[in-house]
């Protein structure tokens, strides 16, 4: 699954996969038409992946062909190498569909669009998602639903309480567990359950190793769904969501379709048996091109293992689109503690709530060298983004962010070259935490502090209808060379390079499936406003962590490269390397 950047029609960026080109010390075929008892090979195929894991060596790839496979995937092993990983990949040209739900079809009915099945708790093993509510920490509204979920043709329905309303109410569902029997009841309206695709939850991850640790695994090209974890807060010792590399390094999860987990997509957080004080054991995975939809808590999420990785070119939308539960974890994207993690090239929309946090990126609790660069993000219930007790540096660059605005307790920020649209900031100080800040590019603890805005920078931003009027000064606060459209006013610290202009953005969005295209004006004058790079020397070293902008290797950054990454001849105002005056415009597709 592919997709680029475009900017007007005649510029593309497409992303180049890695790892082609190896020769696999072993091919293993799996295929819906294959036994476990064969050997694997191309004529002689495995029936489920699952076999396939438990066989798999360093350096063999394993190759799914076309079907639907409901399994819990486990792998057995990982890599010893960027040569010699253990690759899952779905075969070319092959729709490759992996389930943690079973299919029903012995539903009875009850009249009325009202349908009843009744099924041994012992068909669950031992974890039954019927049996089990959501819990676990900051959820806030929602927490009698269950683990488990309903689908008809693909699309899930919503639970209620009782059979009462589920009679009442169409595409809705209910359930009840005894010692012996799960009974689910769901309203179907005039569709005929036995005679459709109905499906329900049975495990509580899709593909997710049973052991911590693993290293060098690939999984590219799957349609991974219908995942019954739990919801997944910090301080768990172990989060899961429905893929996932449990603490492991060096995972690369691409050109994935991942739909309808219960609370979490894609996973990067605790596990037992790690080191966590030890950045080298853990993290520097490639979670790129995937789409991410429908997920109850988070696209993706987890707490310190994504230390080092690389977040890029997905599509994230639809979360919590039922709103049916929630609290202070909903977002498309959110980590906590992580170093070093780069954000970039997303798609994030959509993200929704019935009370408390609905945020696009949410940046929470001692993440320290972060960058979020060349995301779009729009259509968030609260901010789109949201920076949260850390101490920096975080370098916020050549994105564009739609509504929602940015929220942050945090220090040390750098905002440069962002198109910023109804997007108002707010600077607020925590005063009751202390987060921890550490080493710089390490995971060694050094002090903690309370969570106090200082030391942020605005740099080359375009504001349309907000600004940064409301933002009070505090110590370390600079902007300068900004732009202001549109009725947005400037900081009351704002430097002489800024300018205030009557000129009219006229902005607009065009939503597509699997895409967007942004239009936005600028005229000459705006083009005219230029300065130094921002980059390690302008921004100079944050006192807290005593780092400036840098890499996870400590070398300076500069921000001379625009959101299609095309190389900037001249800082100018905004995400692109070379506007023009007059109409531009931005799109994401997927193809």
């Amino acid at each position: 699954m592919h997709r680029k950047w475009q900017f007007i029609a005649s510029v593309s960026c497409c992303v180049v996969l890695i790892g082609a080109a190896r020769a696999a010390a072993r091919e293993i075929h799996v295929a819906k038409s294959g036994n476990d008892t064969n050997s694997g090979g191309a004529e002689s195929p495995y029936l489920t992946i699952s076999k396939a894991a438990a066989v798999a060596r360093p350096g063999d790839t394993i190759t799914v062909h076309a079907g639907t496979y409901r399994e819990w995937v486990r792998p057995a092993r990982g890599g010893d190498g960027t040569d010699a990983r253990i690759t899952y990949r779905a075969a070319a040209h092959e729709e490759v569909v992996i389930k943690g739900s079973e299919r029903v079809t012995t539903w009875s009915a009850e009249g009325n669009g009202l349908w009843k099945v009744e099924l041994p708790n012992a068909s669950f093993g031992d974890y039954n998602p019927y049996a089990l509510t959501l819990s676990g920490g900051w959820l806030l509204y929602g927490q009698w639903h269950h683990r488990g979920d309903v689908y008809l043709d693909g699309k899930a329905l919503s639970e209620r309480r009782t059979r009462a309303e589920v009679a009442r109410d169409q595409r809705t569902w209910c359930c009840q567990a005894d010692d012996h029997v799960t009974t689910i009841w769901a309203n179907f309206g005039s569709a005929r359950p036995n005679r459709r695709l109905t499906e329900i939850n049975a495990r509580p991850s899709v593909f997710f190793p049973e052991k911590s640790g693993l290293q060098y695994v690939t999984v590219d090209g799957f349609q991974i769904m219908h995942s019954a974890e739990n919801w997944e807060p910090p301080g768990l010792p172990l989060q899961m969501g429905a893929i996932g590399p449990r603490m492991g390094k060096h995972w690369i999860i691409q050109n994935c379709t991942v739909t309808h987990a219960r609370c979490v997509g894609i996973i990067l957080g605790h596990a037992r048996g790690v080191d966590y004080a030890d950045i080298d054991a853990f993290g520097d995975h490639v979670v790129r091109n995937n789409v991410i939809r429908h997920c109850g808590e988070a696209g993706i999420a987890g707490q310190e293992g994504a230390a080092r990785c690389l977040i890029e070119n997905n599509l994230i939308e639809d979360t919590n689109d039922r709103r049916e539960f929630g609290g202070w974890e909903t977002a498309a994207i959110k980590l906590h503690q992580s170093v070093d993690v780069i954000i970039q090239h997303n798609l994030i929309r959509r993200v929704s709530h019935q009370t408390h946090g609905a945020f696009g990126i949410w940046l929470d609790w001692a993440n320290q060298g972060a960058r979020v660069t060349g995301n779009i993000i729009y259509d968030t219930q609260t901010e789109a983004l949201f920076l949260e007790m850390d101490h920096g540096p975080t370098l916020v660059d050549n994105n564009i962010l739609v509504g929602g605005g940015v929220k942050s307790n945090s220090e040390a920020s750098v905002f440069a070259h962002n198109l910023l649209v109804d997007c108002p900031f707010r600077m607020v100080s925590d005063t009751r935490r202390r987060s921890q800040y550490h080493k710089p590019h390490s995971k060694i603890v050094v002090e903690r502090k309370q969570g106090i805005p200082r030391d942020d920078k605005w740099f080359y931003n375009i504001f349309v209808r907000q600004g940064l009027d409301r933002v009070r000064q505090a110590t370390g606060y600079v902007s300068d060379y900004n732009l202001f459209l549109e009725g947005a006013r400037p900081s009351r610290f704002e430097g002489t390079h800024s300018r205030v202009a009557p000129f009219a953005a006229r902005f607009e969005r065009t939503d597509r499936p699997g895409g967007v295209s942004l239009q936005f004006a600028v005229n000459q004058p705006a083009l005219e406003i230029t300065g130094p790079w921002v980059d390690g020397q302008l921004v100079g070293v944050f006192p807290t962590v005593g780092q400036t902008i840098e890499d996870r290797d400590g070398r300076p950054m500069r921000v001379d490269v625009g959101m299609l990454d095309r190389q900037r001849q001249s800082p100018r105002v905004g995400p692109l390397a070379d506007p023009r005056a007059g109409r531009n415009t931005i799109s994401r597709t997927t193809p």
